[in-house]
Parts: structure tokens; sequence; C-alpha cells
């Protein structure tokens, strides 16, 4: 919807600018307010009101405004019911938290190259939207009665105060958020080198939370760091070396946000909800910063974000037993 708006020409660059800042807001800084409320009421259906204001604002794309407003809810509430369902069933492992979120950057990326041809017709979306509404409903209904709880995490230190762990692991996702923007990519000029950031993305993700779980977070998280600082810096000019080096770049995903969740094992959905705010709060800058694109910046950032993980992250996971679900 964004980008079809965009690229229509039809508005001013600080209007277009203003919808994308607009619905960032909406989409990713509600989420700790609607985690908190379906952590506070169970019954609250999330995922099933959060598909059909998606549908809503597909409808509303001629209503720009009314649409963003609809699409950005949405997006909050289905995330944060995903980002539970994650947690609360992981297990004590980071593997499912990192592959749930994995596919949304393969998104984003088809998203805007659909919205800037304008060949992809809306009921395209709408059309796949329907099933996946019907699947959670079956899925809901199913689940209902049951009383899971979250899994608790023990991957952060337990000497440490829990602001202290999410402050800091807040802190190095607003950094990777920020650093991530200011990197030069100019060989992006076909559909599939634009395609390479968010093929590195979802891999990193996708494979971030199964590499610590079997080699250790604190190990994983600031090797895969250090090896993207290297790699981006001395390899941006390079796409294969680009998309290797941000594949490391987001395979701490689930670190941090696991890191979060143990330091609030009863409220699942304010923890993903405090990991997609940092993320707005890195991107917010971009919007009125026009921030000269850096290697070497971006490796001190990249740097001062794995100096955090170091910091709040076991050296060595503890077990929780049999990983047994525990309120």
């Amino acid at each position: 919807m964004l980008f079809s708006w965009y690229s229509s020409g039809t508005h001013s660059g600080e209007i277009v600018t203003l919808g994308f800042l607009g619905y960032n807001v909406i989409a990713f800084g509600l989420q700790p307010l609607i985690g908190y409320l379906s952590d506070a009421y169970r019954k609250i259906p999330t995922e099933i009101i959060g598909l059909p204001l998606l549908i809503a604002g597909l409808m509303f794309m001629p209503t720009p405004a009314v649409s963003i407003i609809l699409i950005g809810l949405g997006n909050a509430c289905f995330h944060i019911a995903g980002g539970i369902d994650s947690l609360r069933h992981s297990c004590g492992k980071m593997a499912r938290s990192g592959v749930f979120v994995s596919s949304g950057a393969l998104g984003v990326a088809l998203g805007s190259i659909a919205g800037k041809s304008g060949k992809l017709p809306v009921y395209f979306p709408i059309g796949a939207l329907l099933p996946c509404l019907v699947l959670l409903c079956i899925i809901y209904a199913k689940r209902m009665g049951s009383e899971g709880t979250a899994t608790t995490f023990s991957i952060a230190k337990p000497k440490l105060n829990f602001w202290t762990v999410i402050l800091l692991a807040s802190v190095s996702i607003a950094i990777r958020s920020y650093a991530g923007s200011i990197i030069p990519t100019e060989w992006r000029t076909t559909t599939v080198l634009y395609l390479f950031p968010a093929i590195g993305a979802f891999l990193g993700k996708a494979c971030g939370g199964f590499a610590a779980d079997r080699i250790g977070t604190r190990k994983i998280a600031v090797f895969s760091l250090l090896m993207a600082a290297v790699l981006v810096t001395f390899g941006y000019a390079s796409p294969y070396a680009y998309l290797i080096g941000i594949a490391f770049f987001n395979i701490s995903m689930s670190v941090t946000l696991c890191a979060i969740a143990s330091a609030l094992p009863s409220n699942p959905g304010l923890a993903f909800g405090i990991s997609t705010l940092a993320l707005l709060c890195g991107n917010v800058p971009t919007f009125f910063i026009t921030a000269t694109p850096s290697p070497l910046v971006f490796a001190a950032l990249t740097i001062v974000s794995a100096a955090c993980l170091y910091y709040i992250l076991e050296g060595k996971a503890r077990t929780q037993g049999d990983g047994s679900l525990v309120s």
C-alpha cells in the first residue's frame, strides 16, 4: 500500500514520508501496549482481530490515512499474537521465535516491489489472508480453555537487574535497526539484487535461534555481529559478501528477543512489544536525519551492539530441567 502510494506520484515526498512514519509508529510503537493487554486478558483473540484489520486496510487503499491506520493496527495485533505463540510454545528454545519473524523480511521486500510495479491486484493479498484467517480461527478454537503459560528463558546473567537486561537488549536492537540504514548498496540495480538484503535478513533470523540453542547465546550473538561488521565493512560493494554479512547481522535477533523475555517471564506479549518498540526507536531517526552511508560507522555501531549483548548474556546457557512450562 505504502509503495504504491509512493510510486503513483500523486503526493509530495513529505506526505509520503509522513505516511511511512505513521505506519511504523502504529504498527511497531503500539505493540508493547497490545502485548501487555494480551498478557493480562488471555481470552482476547488478538490473532483473529489482526487479520480482518489487515483485510479492511487493503480494501480502504483509496483512502490512504484510513488504510495506514487499519493496516498498522492489524500488523501490530498479528505480530504480537505470533510472538506470544512463539514464546509460549518454545520450551525454552530460541529457534521458534527466529523462524516466526524471519519471513517478514521477505514480505517487506516483496511488498515494496509489488507496490512500485503497480501490477499486483488488491484481491491477491486479500485472497491470501482469508484462508490464513480460517486456519487461525480453527487453531484458536482448539486452544480455548488450555492454560499453557510462558516459558522461562535462562540466557541473561541471573545477577543483573531485569531493567538492565531490558535496557541493553533494547539498545542493541535499536542500534542494529539504525545501522542497517547506513550501508551503501549501489549495486541493487535489478529485482534479484534488490531482494538480497531481505534474503540475508531472512536467513539470519531463521537460522539464528537454532545456532544459539546449539552453540550458546553469547558466543553466537557476539561472533555473528563481529562477523557482520567485518563482512559488511570490507565487502559491502559485493552483493554476495553483503548478503552473507547481513545474514550474520540478523542472527542475534532471536537472542535479544529471548533475553528480554527472560526478564519478563510472565509477559511474553510485553517482551515482544518492547523488542519492536526498540526497532522503531532505531528507525525513527532515519526519517529526520539524512545520514551519509558509512561502512565504518556501521562497524562501530555493530560492535557497540555486540558489547551490550556480551554484558547481559550468560557465557554458557543454563537449563531449566526438562524445559517444562512455568508461570
